[in-house]
């Protein structure tokens, strides 16, 4: 009897040929047991990221509505995974990543969960304020108040269909979105462990004054008002 996929592993790409190999070696690393599975989200990449990405043994859907979100949204329809461990094309996780955030469902409580993050080749002060970003998000979705990062998203497939999943239409803001119906879902596990490093390229392309005003303005408007901001600049 074949084994059953305990996680399907999300990626949204659109263009990401520079970043999405070193992305699927990292996952090819995990010292996880488990039987997972890969699933691309692509929005048209003109690049060779799709080549790329099945090199590595991973599914390509196509998504049409141009966004993370729609990605995120088109790739999980098909997943055949208990879990969905959301991450970022730009993202490489530590060895341990998949093995740390699966424990994090031993508790059948638990719906949803979110690692942490550290700087990929980042400098002191990226170092630190990655650290900022995990106390916070430790601290707030316990207490009610989601501050979710995509990039190191976790939940029960089945919680996922319940919230509604990812808003495909949503430019930015999608992540805090489909957190705050997770929520009403079951309980939150924050997994220090489950360490993903983001890449530093937006935050070093914006600045980063511009970068920290655009997501706490963009946070503080998504939960008092529903409205997430329409623009989000790309960066390739």
């Amino acid at each position: 009897m074949a084994q059953p996929i305990e996680v399907s592993i999300i990626i949204p790409t659109y263009n990401e040929e520079n970043y999405i190999g070193a992305c699927l070696a990292s996952i090819r690393r995990q010292k996880f047991s488990g039987k997972y599975e890969i699933i691309i989200g692509d929005g048209g990449s003109t690049d060779n990221t799709a080549k790329i990405a099945k090199d590595h043994g991973a599914n390509v859907i196509e998504e049409h509505y141009g966004t993370p979100s729609g990605g995120r949204h088109a790739a999980a329809k098909t997943a055949r995974g208990k879990l969905l461990f959301f991450v970022s094309a730009d993202v490489q996780l530590r060895s341990d990543y998949l093995k740390n955030m699966h424990a994090a469902f031993s508790d059948k409580k638990v719906v949803w969960a979110l690692g942490s993050v550290s700087p990929l080749e980042g400098n002191l002060f990226e170092k630190a304020g990655a650290q900022v970003l995990n106390v916070i998000s430790a601290i707030f979705n316990p207490r009610g108040i989601a501050y979710v990062n995509a990039d190191i998203l976790a939940a029960r497939t089945n919680a996922y269909k319940k919230a509604g999943g990812f808003n495909p239409k949503l430019i930015t803001a999608e992540d805090t979105d489909l957190g705050m119906r997770l929520m009403k879902c079951g309980r939150f596990a924050y997994a220090p462990k489950a360490n993903a490093m983001l890449s530093m390229r937006r935050v070093r392309n914006w600045g980063y004054l511009r970068f920290v005003i655009f997501h706490t303005s963009n946070f503080f408007s998504t939960h008092l008002f529903s409205s997430a901001s329409q623009r989000y600049d790309q960066v390739r």
